[in-house]
């Protein structure tokens, strides 16, 4: 049972009310009682060495942080790129002129790496250069003609020989083995990548060029059931569109994609209660209501519905009281997280150390907080997305937007509610910038500082936005909170269930906005994204994500949300 701490007066009502749930749970016999104790049993511990490991219980760690610098998308639902599949844009981090490299992509835009030194002076196909071999042409598959002076195709018979070294011969279905009219960047044409709408090229050799070729970028998210139990729609109401298999009979078919998906506990065990996700075209009065296609993705430790939505909801609030749910019919569910025991257990995160954000075997802290480090995930739900990655781009990004009736009582406590992404590449570390070393995407960086998605951004960002302001309600206003939180009002809580309750003058919670989070991948090659919700120390006061807008990255950029 939840014990008082010094807050404002008009939280004892929510605190008095969580004890009261509290004790109607427990009312319902030692059955429930026994049952939450005893479920999820602590495994063996798991190796945290370097790269990122399969899909095992055994998970490896992921690289080293990325030191500098903010997240590459921006925030809101603006950021650059093309909606749908599409490849957008990001901010990145790379080399400048004169600077030591190994590939071209650590080199900043238009400049090659070229002799070990970013280089921006550097000739394409066709273009002038000077000396006899490839040092100043701006690919490898290239060398300066010493009679024309230009930059002309190195010899090599496409017929037998992988002249530019994707992967694929041309009889496997390359269209671009060579630079010329096909582009100057043979590698980056072939079957396995992403349509590039407007530059000209028949990027993945499917014989459709830009506007002529909707396979890649075409929505697909209408008309999805919102209380739907496949994973694979809720990938769908994402933007994640095409599908792929692992291990095609031929290597034509090497295509990116989503392969599989999945619903579960946080612990990797099937999921109980199928309410605690849902598709919908809207969540109360959330602007916009998506930031791709119709449908937007709900996950919730409570219901995943607003105030009025129903199969399933309505979560509770405000005309029912409050946004506080228990899965599996009252029963709630709980989970253990200490070790991972299961393939897609989140357990791998928890005994990964990320300072100072993170300790080894422990949730994450905000700059100023003492958290809880509960190794118990009540109340989860987690979308599990396993893809392969176009040849042509380096990273992704999808928008998320976080909700909590814990906000603002009990920022800074113990009842830290964690909202994660997870970020796996088994074929090795991504390069140049790797993703964070306990793979958890939804962190927050300004100023040193790291802060991991949840109430407690509350605390000392701007990041926790639709909620009310000191001035506004100032007897609702917990001393934790930062006086630039709810700079964008209140308005966009209507009708969500955060807003006010009918008998009481202060919000039931509050929110972020919507946020974009970024990840980087190796291209043409396996990704794994684990995307969970739950309560800590306790199932009441639930805590929502809206999740939407997936996107394909032509470049590297600099990991985590903004």
């Amino acid at each position: 049972m939840r014990s008082r701490r010094s807050i404002p007066s008009h939280g004892h009502r929510r605190w008095v009310a969580r004890a009261a749930l509290l004790l109607a749970v427990a009312s319902a016999g030692t059955t429930a009682c026994s049952k939450e104790t005893n479920l999820g049993p602590a495994g063996g511990a798991s190796s945290s060495g370097g790269g990122a490991g399969g899909s095992s219980a055994s998970r490896g760690g992921a690289g080293g942080d990325a030191s500098a610098g903010g997240s590459g998308g921006s925030a809101g639902a603006s950021q650059g790129g093309a909606g749908g599949g599409g490849q957008g844009g990001a901010g990145g981090f790379c080399n400048g002129e004169g600077l030591p490299c190994t590939s071209h992509a650590e080199c900043c835009a238009p400049g090659k790496c070229l002799n070990e030194t970013c280089q921006t002076q550097c000739a394409g196909f066709g273009q002038a250069c000077t000396g006899a071999d490839q040092g100043n042409c701006c690919s490898a598959t290239l060398l300066c003609d010493p009679n024309l002076a230009i930059c002309i195709a190195a010899p090599c018979d496409s017929a037998v020989d992988d002249c530019d070294e994707d992967g694929w011969l041309t009889a496997d279905g390359d269209c671009c083995d060579r630079p010329g009219v096909c582009g100057s960047e043979p590698e980056k044409v072939n079957p396995g990548a992403l349509e590039v709408e407007g530059n000209g090229l028949d990027d993945n050799c499917n014989g459709k060029v830009d506007l002529f070729d909707t396979e890649d970028t075409v929505a697909c998210d209408s008309a999805l059931p919102s209380d739907t139990t496949s994973a694979m729609d809720l990938a769908r109401a994402m933007g994640i569109c095409k599908l792929t298999v692992e291990n095609p009979p031929e290597l034509k078919d090497k295509t990116w994609g989503l392969i599989d998906a999945q619903l579960l506990l946080a612990d990797g065990g099937p999921i109980v209660d199928h309410a605690a996700h849902s598709i919908r075209t809207g969540f109360g009065s959330v602007v916009p209501s998506s930031t791709e296609g119709d449908s937007i993705v709900v996950l919730s430790s409570g219901i995943a519905a607003d105030a009025t939505q129903t199969a399933p909801g309505p979560n509770g609030g405000p005309g029912g009281g409050n946004v506080s749910n228990h899965h599996n019919g009252g029963l709630g569910t709980l989970v253990s997280i200490a070790a991972p025991t299961l393939p897609w257990s989140v357990g791998d995160w928890y005994q990964l150390p990320n300072p100072p954000l993170k300790a080894a075997n422990g949730l994450p802290d905000s700059p100023g907080c003492n958290a809880s480090d509960k190794s118990e995930a009540k109340d989860s739900v987690m979308l599990v997305l396993r893809m392969r990655a176009p040849t042509n781009v380096r990273a992704f990004s999808f928008n998320s937007w976080f909700f909590s009736a814990e906000y603002p009582e009990f920022v800074c406590t113990q009842y830290n509610d964690q909202f994660i992404a997870l970020v796996d590449t088994p074929s090795g570390t991504p390069s140049p910038i790797p993703n964070p070393s306990d793979k958890n995407l939804l962190t927050y960086s300004s100023m040193g500082q790291k802060w991991p998605i949840g109430i407690n951004i509350a605390k000392g960002t701007d990041l926790f936005a639709v909620c009310e302001s000191m001035a506004q309600s100032p007897a609702c206003w917990d001393v934790d909170v930062s006086a630039t939180s709810c700079s964008l009002g209140a308005a966009q809580l209507d009708g969500t269930g955060f807003e006010h309750a009918p008998v009481d003058s202060c919000l039931i919670g509050g929110g972020t906005f919507w946020l974009t989070t970024a990840g980087n991948v190796i291209p043409g090659e396996l990704v794994e994204l684990r995307i969970a919700i739950w309560d800590v120390e306790d199932s009441g006061f639930d805590s929502t994500a809206l999740i939407d807008g997936f996107k394909w990255l032509a470049d590297a950029t600099l990991p985590g949300t903004n």
